[in-house]
């Protein structure tokens, strides 16, 4: 049944949705086959499919919004056709979004439904008409035009082509028709499994999301473990470099932690671990903060949009903060509470950076923390 609904095309591209400009051309025919791939993912009904594909079709659309209007604006600079062009952008991305949150409260079938009519419609106006509208302009402007007269003149084109717009929407509803009517039909055969599965899919949803938990937790702490660590990180430094934004990574070694486990037992260690995990989790208090246990004693923060001076203060107030809690350690060789020593990284990643790069660094600057007495942050420059 996979491999039936993976030959159908439920978007056809059609020669009608041609501007004329090669790169545009080429971008939405790019858009359209991220959107078959989106109906194929949820006509099979993977989560994982439907998420990978709608934040594959989110992050080209805004790709291809911003390579479409760079060509718009050098032609049309300030003009209304270009804001309100703008404005129909803006649009599309919300709306994607808040047909995929529809997920969770209805049926299937009336996902597909609203999906494909949202997608036709908004494909078949804003392709066929915004679109080429603009392209004539840019090709009469490129003729020798002013832009109001090839303004006027698009308009005209445009007016005679009204036919060919809805022959080729009653051509893609046609082909919807049938498709989906495959699509509905294999459906409600799948329903009448499901009822049988769904308390038994219930349980497992429960049990997946405890085991997605356990995957991304360190058992002792409750703080995310290391594993989570470095796909937050990968995540982050991409969402940095793609924004141009500062990313920051504070890693923090807790002072004479093995004087704790040999004098006062394994037992009072882990104690010592979790209060000051209880203390991260307060500290760490804007959506873009995450703390980790990484290992052993060695805990990590990591902190979007947050400059060199910012990480430098968030530093001193985690060191602060975990020296106040007054935890005993009365044989370390400094103070006769519990200290640590953190390294900190700070920059606007590129293309070359990665989170071996950026733990390198902090690590290094770790070390210099505690060759120079411990019980301080080294943040570098």
């Amino acid at each position: 049944m996979t491999e039936h609904i993976n030959q159908l095309e439920v978007f056809p591209w059609n020669k009608n949705f041609e501007t004329g400009i090669e790169i545009i051309d080429v971008q939405h025919q790019k858009l359209i086959s991220l959107l078959n791939e989106l109906a194929g993912a949820l006509v099979r009904g993977n989560h994982l499919e439907i998420n990978y594909f709608f934040d594959a079709l989110a992050k080209y659309a805004e790709f291809h919004f911003e390579t479409e209007e760079a060509i718009w604006i050098e032609y049309f600079g300030d003009d209304s056709w270009l804001s309100s062009h703008q404005l129909t952008h803006s649009s599309f991305l919300p709306k994607v979004v808040e047909i995929k949150e529809q997920e969770t409260n209805k049926p299937q079938n009336e996902i597909i439904e609203s999906i494909i009519l949202f997608l036709i419609r908004w494909l078949a106006f804003h392709i066929l008409d915004n679109d080429k509208r603009m392209a004539f302009v840019v090709q009469n402007v490129n003729k020798g035009l002013s832009l109001e007269e090839a303004k006027i003149v698009s308009d005209k084109k445009m007016n005679g082509s009204i036919r060919v717009l809805i022959e080729t929407v009653m051509i893609m509803y046609d082909s919807l028709s049938s498709r989906t009517l495959v699509l509905m039909r294999e459906n409600y055969e799948r329903q009448k499994i499901e009822a049988e599965l769904h308390k038994a899919n219930k349980q497992l949803r429960k049990v997946n999301l405890k085991l997605e938990a356990l995957a991304m937790t360190d058992q002792l702490t409750g703080l995310f473990n290391r594993r989570h660590f470095r796909n937050v990180f990968a995540r982050e430094i991409k969402r940095a470099h793609r924004h141009n934004i500062y990313l920051a990574l504070i890693i923090l070694d807790i002072d004479f932690f093995k004087r704790i486990n040999d004098n006062y037992g394994h037992s009072k260690g882990d104690q010592v671990l979790i209060q000051i995990s209880r203390k991260l989790k307060k500290l760490c208090q804007r959506p873009d903060d995450y703390a980790f246990r990484l290992g052993g004693e060695e805990f990590g923060v990591i902190a979007a949009n947050l400059d060199h001076q910012g990480t430098v203060e968030f530093a001193e107030i985690i060191r602060k903060g975990i020296e106040e809690l007054k935890i005993l350690n009365g044989y370390s060789d400094g103070a006769k509470h519990l200290t640590v020593s953190i390294g900190t990284v700070t920059k606007t990643p590129d293309e070359m950076d990665t989170i071996d790069s950026y733990m390198a660094i902090a690590d290094a600057r770790l070390y210099k923390a505690k060759e120079l007495g411990r019980n301080q942050a080294v943040t570098g420059e």
